[in-house]
């Protein structure tokens, strides 16, 4: 009988240190770590019909080597004694340059050494031209985007943040 005294004991004590070990972590658990991921920055542009502005006609996206990748999202239909051109420009070169004619209801793959560096207000646009193409952009707009970057430094984000002031002593 005194042994089970003892376990009895010994037993609310080790109770107690846990209920005391429990009543002194915190009450919030902790906040996870926050893993800040950055991402190099991307280029990218949709195209729409003149007029539209729900409906994507073309995604376009650069590869990491350079070349614009065009994919169409609807279906056009082209008149037997017309072609489709693709045109760039942007601040630099303001005149559109023909990137040659396609087919607008296929994937077009432009390689980065005909596309050359895009500039900050790259636009590509798609014109319904005679067939054969035109030596300037003559025809009706089927489709027009203009490129956008997404995904920029942290640096250029620090850098508009307007810095706090200190009161005066």
């Amino acid at each position: 009988m005194l042994g089970s005294v003892w376990l009895w004991r010994v037993t609310t004590l080790v109770f107690a240190a846990i209920a005391l070990a429990l009543a002194l972590l915190p009450s919030q658990p902790a906040k996870p770590p926050i893993n800040v991921v950055k991402v190099a920055p991307t280029r990218a542009a949709i195209l729409q019909a003149p007029g539209q502005s729900s409906t994507p006609g073309w995604i376009v996206t650069f590869d990491p080597q350079g070349n614009v990748r065009m994919a169409p999202q609807v279906h056009s239909d082209v008149p037997a004694d017309s072609s489709v051109q693709l045109w760039t420009h942007n601040e630099t070169l303001p005149q559109p340059r023909s990137l040659g004619l396609i087919d607008p209801n296929e994937p077009v793959t432009i390689p980065a050494n005909l596309m050359g560096q895009p500039g900050k207000s790259q636009f590509f646009e798609m014109t319904l031209e005679p067939q054969g193409g035109s030596a300037s952009p003559s025809g009706p707009v089927l489709f027009i985007g203009r490129v956008v970057t997404f995904g920029q430094a942290a640096q250029a984000d620090a850098a508009a943040t307007p810095p706090t002031s200190q009161p005066a002593s």
